[in-house]
């Protein structure tokens, strides 16, 4: 298990310099190893990529579930759970994924079911808020699914690199959006 712990660590770090572009002998010589040292393990790179998603995807709901047992106030955890990243993905540019639905299509399956799954506790912190007053009654169905779509986009398509925008900055922005709203009171 540790030396696949390795080899997930190193793949990471090559996706975050490189995007799907490394290869299994860059990650090889990352690790200084041979090549068929990490195909024992994996077969191939959409295994491989595809075991870093289930990973990533379990890391982010255990982020989650942390978020939700803090002590944090209401608005701030929605806002944290909603875009919930472990520490080692934060400086990761998850657009670099562009392109893996036709490359990697088991990967990009994945993490489409991931993305669209695991909402209950949201839903349930949502609820909580719309009992107490403090949350509008919004419809969830609409808010998940304007919160999927705006994630496939971020790492689908190339809109954020074209305008200079960040995939972190992207999630806040859109948080920022979803708290907020676009309409200033305070210019009336």
């Amino acid at each position: 298990m540790e030396l696949q712990d390795e080899i997930l660590n190193a793949a990471t770090d090559l996706f975050r310099t490189k995007g799907l572009k490394f290869t299994m002998q860059d990650v090889a010589e990352e690790m200084h190893i041979a090549k068929k040292t990490i195909y024992k393990l994996y077969p191939s790179k959409e295994d491989l990529l595809l075991d870093l998603a289930v990973k990533g995807f379990d890391r982010i709901q255990a982020r989650k579930r942390e978020i939700l047992e803090s002590d944090l106030g209401m608005k701030e955890k929605i806002a944290t759970v909603l875009i919930a990243m472990p520490d080692n993905y934060m400086n990761i540019d998850f657009s670099k994924l562009q392109g893996i639905e036709q490359k990697y299509p088991l990967v990009w399956k994945e993490i489409s079911k991931r993305l669209d799954s695991e909402w209950e506790p949201i839903y349930a912190l949502l609820e909580e808020g719309k009992r107490l007053g403090r949350v509008r009654d919004v419809s969830l169905p609409v808010l998940r699914q304007m919160i999927t779509a705006s994630i496939d986009s971020f790492l689908y398509t190339d809109g954020l690199a074209r305008n200079g925008i960040g995939y972190q900055e992207a999630l806040q922005e859109m948080v920022n959006i979803i708290m907020e709203g676009v309409w200033n009171d305070q210019a009336e």
